[in-house]
């Protein structure tokens, strides 16, 4: 009680303008200004960090195209499916997920807080990656932006000019050593902080990495990450539009330079007479992209599991589907948005970013890093080794180390805005009372989110990291999908749901699409996610028993990824679990009763019917027999 009251008094005494903005309630839900900024949210929120990393590294496993066809196959009958279904959801009801699955279906209303838990988890390790960018950002300035010096990190031990091979192993001991500080892997030479001081010393035995165990400078990075969230939420989803116009279209444009100067400087001349030692004539290998990534190997296809999981995984995790953010998103919609024109709108557009990042990492990066591609298993860290490796010899050095992590930092930001929004909105709309004081509480939730961030900044924080990464999206989000489509298609009925699409939506639903819903919905989409939700079982058993026989130490962090990787599980059954016990004490058990669980509720409904109010619609049902995209 003390702490709340220093608050206040804190408060009383900041400026008025200053204390009426916190203070200043939030009365209404709002809606977007119009549907262009409704789809670049969705765009914001599902095209991001993945996209610029995993999709390259899973191309170059399975060899370019190979993956791709799966790719698409899945983004087809997995992603576009349950894509469609979530916005069809989040418009309709105009309510965050816990909310919404608590009307639709209360006995599994457990989903809905699944979902918020695993955005919840990602936002605090995510904005982390947000911070070595802004690490890297500060570093970039400290070298001369319009002199050929490369960046601190492309130098090392290199020569004047060095090749591909040093500057990669040059970035790899900066990021392990001056970033994280947690490698106890020897060092090179001496390694300076942002302030100019002498972090790591060479020795005979490795670097001597006890110099503290919190890096201080990449804790002020994290808090700077997290105040930029704060300054964007605390304007109102109305208004984050703008700032997303700039972080969703920069990062093609700094990737169309990066291809051109990769192509650029790969490509050989023609008039070029290229000679070896000995005056013979050879010919240059042309780039990984050009070589492989057109081939198909229709035996891998048909042979490996493992392209169809790691395919369908990917069309999971890049589009952002079953972590609550969609149906966030389109909860803030007019509720005769066509839904129809922005799903394909997004689905498109995220599957030609991620060909096209494979595209330019391929072509640039695997040409330069083949083997640490092959030496390294999928992860994050590949943006912050390999890629400040290539523009470290681009010269102009500053400059252009500037312009790409500015990318880098655009790529995550609107992705984490967007995920932090959605558990502010659950939060509102499930204590309203909240929105009278929604800025204190948008910077309550962004300090708890940097507090529970700070573990990673320390020694050992890379380990904390890689167990957020790989456990808050293992199980999950596979089961969430899952359970979704099943009580759509099943539960609720999925007659009755494409009722309310065409009635209340206001979208037109053809013949084909009607079908190809019913078949996806019905059929493909739950049976494809139960053998996956199988195999992702079947990989967890094979883990743990290779681990038992190594005689491996389970510590507490491996406990704690397992625990969330299964979280979801438990909070599903846990929730299913005292609805019901809930109902049977309040009307005894009765299969009448209990049937009543797995209902809708009459709040399942649009939002002007459960606040008493006339719909204002846009635009008119269309008639039977025309298929074209509804304006707003």
């Amino acid at each position: 009680m003390s702490v709340l009251l220093y608050v206040k008094e804190i408060i009383k005494g900041m400026p008025t303008s200053f204390r009426k903005r916190i203070t200043a309630p939030l009365p209404e839900r709002g809606t977007f200004r119009n549907w262009k900024a409704s789809v670049l949210s969705l765009i914001a929120y599902s095209v991001g960090l993945g996209n610029f990393w995993r999709f390259p590294y899973l191309c170059f496993k399975h060899k370019g195209l190979t993956f791709v066809i799966p790719y698409i196959i899945a983004m087809v009958f997995i992603g576009v499916p349950i894509y469609f279904l979530e916005l069809a959801l989040g418009q309709y009801v105009s309510l965050a997920p816990t909310q919404l699955f608590s009307y639709m279906c209360p006995a599994l209303s457990g989903i809905g807080y699944g979902m918020i838990l695993i955005i919840f988890a990602v936002a605090i390790y995510y904005n982390m990656m947000l911070a070595w960018s802004l690490y890297y950002l500060v570093a970039s300035l400290n070298t001369s932006l319009n002199s050929t010096e490369p960046a601190p990190w492309g130098t090392g031990n290199c020569t004047t000019e060095p090749d591909a091979a040093c500057r990669l192993a040059a970035s790899k001991d900066y990021f392990l050593h001056v970033v994280l500080r947690t490698s106890t892997e020897n060092i090179t030479e001496n390694r300076w902080d942002l302030r100019g001081n002498i972090i790591d010393q060479p020795t005979e035995n490795g670097g001597d990495l006890g110099a503290g165990p919190i890096h201080v400078e990449m804790v002020f990075a994290l808090a700077a990450a997290w105040f930029l969230i704060f300054v964007c939420l605390a304007k109102g989803v109305r208004n984050t539009s703008k700032v997303l116009i700039f972080t969703v279209f920069y990062p093609y444009v700094i990737m169309a330079f990066i291809n051109v100067w990769s192509v650029s400087n790969s490509t050989p001349s023609p008039k070029a007479n290229h000679t070896d030692g000995n005056n013979n004539s050879i010919s240059l290998q042309p780039c990984y992209l050009l070589q492989n990534f057109l081939e198909i190997n229709w035996t891998h296809i048909q042979a490996n599991t493992s392209v169809w999981i790691d395919a369908s995984a990917q069309v999971i995790y890049s589009l952002g589907i079953a972590q609550g953010g969609i149906t966030t998103i389109a909860s803030y919609n007019k509720i005769n948005q066509n839904i129809l024109r922005d799903t394909i709108i997004v689905c498109l557009l995220d599957s030609f970013t991620s060909v096209y990042c494979a595209y330019v990492v391929s072509s640039t990066f695997v040409c330069m890093s083949k083997e640490f591609l092959k030496n390294n298993e999928n992860s994050p860290y590949l943006v912050f080794i390999v890629f400040p490796a290539l523009v470290s010899g681009i010269g102009n050095g500053g400059l252009w180390s500037l312009l790409f992590f500015i990318m880098i930092l655009a790529l995550g930001f609107d992705t984490q805005l967007m995920g932090v929004e959605t558990v502010m909105t659950a939060l509102f709309d499930e204590w309203h009372i909240l929105r009278q004081r929604y800025v204190a509480v948008i910077a309550a939730c962004c300090f708890l989110l940097f507090l529970l961030g700070i573990p990673m900044t320390m020694k050992g924080g890379k380990e904390i990291f890689d167990m957020l990464d790989s456990s808050s999206t293992k199980h999950s989000l596979l089961l969430l999908c899952l359970l979704e489509v099943v009580i759509v298609a099943y539960i609720y009925g999925y007659k009755k749901f494409i009722k309310i699409i065409k009635a209340e939506l206001k979208v037109w639903v053809p013949a084909p699409l009607y079908y190809f819903w019913g078949l996806t919905w019905l059929c493909l989409t739950p049976l494809s996610l139960l053998v996956l939700l199988g195999f992702s079982f079947y990989d967890e058993y094979e883990v743990w028993e290779n681990m038992s026989k190594n005689n491996c130490d389970f510590d507490g962090l491996f406990y704690t990824g397992l625990t969330l990787s299964f979280s979801v599980f438990i909070i599903v059954s846990l929730r299913a679990a005292f609805i019901l016990l809930k109902k049977w004490i309040k009307d005894g058990l009765k299969c009448e009763n209990m049937s009543q669980t797995w209902k809708a509720t009459s709040n399942f409904c649009p939002e002007y019917v459960r606040n008493g109010r006339d719909p204002d619609f846009g635009n008119s049902h269309l008639p039977e027999g025309e298929f074209t995209c509804t304006g707003v």
